[in-house]
């Protein structure tokens, strides 16, 4: 009776657990999905930015200096100047969630040039790969602690041919880095390639 109980509390609580982390990922993916009607709506830099505030990142528009973050910052939809709302610029820490399955609301955001990913756990290889979205305008990449990323991603990076900079730290690729490392410069020859694993 005793081991009984026990192992129904021991199952209980995996269920739950179980439970729970379906629940986060369903959350994850809703946030993620794909609104081409949001899209027409506002055009894409805004309803990119959208994405990405609702999921914990940051933009920088065109000409301006500082990151907005809050999702209550973006611009008013019936605003005249909504066309001057341009992403220059994208940052995803430690608290975002942005998934591959967003990231289709790059596409038509011909002024993103800078990205940075640092410790964004949801940045795994195929949000890599999907990355060649900007493979005609992102110039500068940075994809620091995410857990996530093996050498599949980092090799995938090579579509991207207008990177100039390219920072890979702290990465769980592969035993031979240096190899991986090489092969990127044989096939980003115009990218200055910094690689550091502290791990």
């Amino acid at each position: 009776m005793i081991l009984t109980t026990l192992q129904s509390h021991f199952f209980r609580k995996n269920i739950m657990k179980i439970n729970t982390r379906c629940l986060w990922q369903w959350i994850d993916d809703t946030f993620n999905r794909l609104d081409d009607d949001r899209i027409k709506e506002i055009g894409p830099n805004l309803a990119c930015a959208e994405w990405l505030m609702k999921n914990g990142a940051r933009v920088r528009w065109k000409g301006c200096k500082e990151y907005v973050c809050h999702y209550d910052c973006l611009p008013n939809i019936t605003s005249i100047h909504l066309k001057q709302f341009l992403i220059e610029q994208v940052y995803a820490g430690r608290d975002a969630s942005i998934s591959h399955k967003g990231f289709s609301y790059f596409k038509n955001c011909k002024n993103i040039s800078k990205v940075e990913f640092d410790g964004c756990d949801s940045i795994d290889d195929e949000a890599l790969s999907k990355l060649n979205i900007l493979k005609d305008y992102i110039t500068d990449l940075k994809i620091n602690d995410c857990v996530n990323v093996s050498d599949q991603g980092i090799r995938s990076l090579e579509q991207l041919q207008a990177l100039k900079y390219l920072e890979l730290k702290n990465l769980k690729i592969s035993s031979q880095p240096v190899s991986m490392i090489d092969h990127l410069k044989t096939k980003l020859p115009e990218c200055n390639i910094q690689y550091c694993n502290e791990l």
